[in-house]
C-alpha cells in the first residue's frame, strides 16, 4: 500500500510541476509512514514539508496543491486530510483492506516479492568473525541483520550470494596458536607465565586439553612446529563451532572464503604491483 501511495504522490507532484503550480525541482525521496494516532489516518507523508525549502513557501499551501492533483484512479482512498503544518494524511477505503488480505492469503510466503532486482548479482558479506574465538551476542545480531538484508534482496529479484569472509591470516592467528601452545604446556606441568597478549578464554584451555588427549607430549619441545600446527587445528575447530552456531540460528552461507586464499602464489603482492603498474594506485 505504501508503494501505491508513493506513486500517487509522485504523480501529483509531476502534475504540479507540469502545470507550473510548483517551481521546478527534483522530486525528493518520499516517505509514507504510519501516523502515531489512528485518528490521523492509515498513512501519512511529510513530503510537503520537504519541498518547502525548494519552493520557499508554506508547507501547508504546497500540501493543498499536491492533494488537489492526486489522481486516485484505482479508488483506494476514502479521504485525504492536511494536518498540522502540512502533513498529508491518507484514509484507505475499508473494502481495499479486504481485497489486500485475500491477496496476502493467496500468495502466502511469496507475498511482497518483486523482480525489481532483475537478477542483478549482489554479494552480502556478514558476520565474518575471526576464527580465534566463538561467536558472541554482537556476532549474532550481525548474523540476523545480514541474513535479513540478503533475504529482502532475494525476495526483490536480486541474485544473492551470502559470504562469510574468514579472517584466517595475520598476527591474530599466530597469537591463537601461541595461546593454545602455552595452555598445552601448562597441562604438561611446564613452569610458564601465560602472556597477557594471548587469548584468555576458557575455550583455549579446552582446545589444549583436546590436543593433549590426542597427542600427549608430542609438541613439548618444538614451539615453532607446534604453533604452526596448533594454529591450524584451533582455527578449524573454532570455525566448525561457528558454523554449527550459525546453522542453529538458521543462518546458512553460500560460501566461506578464506583470507589465506588471497595470499597463495603471492596473489596480493602481484595484484598490487599490477594496479601500480597501470597507475591506479601509488
Amino acid at each position: 500500500m505504501k508503494e501505491r501511495l508513493i506513486k500517487l504522490l509522485e504523480g501529483s507532484i509531476n502534475s504540479c510541476l507540469k502545470k507550473g503550480i510548483l517551481k521546478e525541482t527534483d522530486i525528493p525521496f518520499i516517505e509514507v509512514e504510519f501516523p502515531r494516532e489512528g485518528s490521523h489516518g492509515d498513512y501519512a507523508s511529510n513530503v510537503a514539508m520537504i519541498l518547502a525549502s525548494s519552493q520557499r513557501e508554506a508547507p501547508r499551501r504546497i500540501a493543498e496543491r499536491i492533494v488537489g492533483n492526486i489522481n486516485d484512479s484505482d479508488r483506494i482512498l476514502d479521504k485525504i486530510e492536511i494536518a498540522g503544518p502540512g502533513f498529508i494524511n491518507f484514509f484507505i477505503k475499508s473494502n481495499i483492506w479486504a481485497v489486500l488480505l485475500k491477496e496476502v492469503d493467496r500468495l502466502g510466503d511469496r507475498y511482497g516479492e518483486s523482480n525489481i532486482g532483475n537478477g542483478t548479482r549482489v554479494q552480502v558479506e556478514f558476520v565474518s568473525a575471526n576464527p580465534t574465538g566463538p561467536l558472541h551476542i554482537g556476532h549474532a545480531r550481525g548474523a540476523v541483520t545480514g541474513d535479513v538484508i540478503a533475504s529482502i534482496l532475494q525476495a526483490s529479484g536480486f541474485s544473492v550470494s551470502r559470504e562469510y569472509y574468514i579472517n584466517d591470516a595475520g598476527n591474530q592467528m599466530n597469537i591463537l596458536g601461541e595461546s593454545v601452545y602455552y595452555r598445552y604446556l601448562e597441562l604438561l606441568d611446564e613452569d610458564i607465565s601465560f602472556p597477557d597478549n594471548c587469548y584468555q578464554g576458557r575455550y583455549i584451555t579446552e582446545l589444549a586439553h583436546e590436543i593433549h588427549d590426542r597427542f600427549g607430549d608430542k609438541f613439548r619441545s618444538d614451539k615453532e612446529g607446534a604453533t604452526s600446527f596448533l594454529t591450524e587445528y584451533a582455527a578449524d575447530s573454532i570455525l566448525n563451532g561457528i558454523k554449527e552456531d550459525l546453522e542453529t540460528l538458521g543462518v546458512i552461507f553460500d560460501r566461506y572464503f578464506s583470507e589465506k586464499e588471497l595470499y597463495k602464489n603471492d596473489g596480493v603482492t602481484s595484484i598490487l604491483q599490477d594496479l601500480q603498474r597501470k597507475g591506479f594506485i601509488y
